[in-house]
């Protein structure tokens, strides 16, 4: 749920990327990073194991400016599904508390999809993943403000979209196609949840 601070003028939305090992996730907040100006863009934060290679998570606070007399604040995380964040024990270990940590108070979630062909089994197990954690800290993915990202169009093999859609997106959200690395459709896709969300807000009655 965002947070809205009346004192400030300010509204914090938490948006959460998702998707399977190497989907593109990280390469998105980078992108956004690196492709806004040092006077909205605040850092970004990437947490990674020791080897350097996996990330426990990534977060990058994101001016999105005004909405109705209200500064738009949004944070952003990306969060690996894979076993060890979500099985590790004991219970009071890190890696079991990061997603429900990440996941308090979130306000909507991008799905990173990797479109080659290798990868669809891949997406569509980590997709469900993803719905069950959301469902399991007391979400409902088909409530919750969601747009679909394929990403990697540029590689070859890879699916088309439409078969994509027929298996990740069957409730027809907000889709967008991407080559994160190289920026191409990354902010698009965030407008896209940006939207949803500001839609969201658009009749609460506190916003004024």
């Amino acid at each position: 749920m965002a947070f809205t601070n009346t004192e400030t003028k300010e509204i914090h939305c938490k948006v959460i990327y998702f998707g399977c090992e190497h989907s593109g996730k990280t390469a998105n907040l980078r992108s956004i990073f690196n492709s806004t100006s040092a006077e909205i863009q605040s850092g970004l934060l990437e947490l990674h194991d020791d080897s350097g290679t996996t990330s426990y998570f990534d977060f990058l606070p994101l001016s999105m400016g005004q909405f109705k007399s209200f500064h738009l604040k949004v944070h952003l995380f990306t969060l690996p599904l894979n076993s060890l964040y979500l099985f590790t024990l004991p219970l009071n270990s890190l890696f079991v508390t990061i997603p429900t940590v990440i996941l308090k108070g979130v306000d909507g979630f991008v799905f990173v999809a990797d479109s080659r062909i290798e990868c669809l089994a891949d997406n569509a197990n980590h997709l469900s993943k993803c719905k069950k954690l959301l469902l399991d800290n007391g979400y409902s993915a088909g409530q919750i403000p969601k747009v679909i990202q394929y990403n990697k169009r540029d590689m070859p093999g890879i699916m088309p979209v439409e078969i994509l859609r027929q298996e990740l997106n069957p409730g027809g959200a907000p889709d967008f196609e991407s080559v994160a690395i190289k920026g191409i459709g990354v902010i698009e896709t965030l407008e896209g949840l940006a939207k949803l969300m500001t839609d969201k807000l658009e009749n609460s009655t506190h916003l004024q």
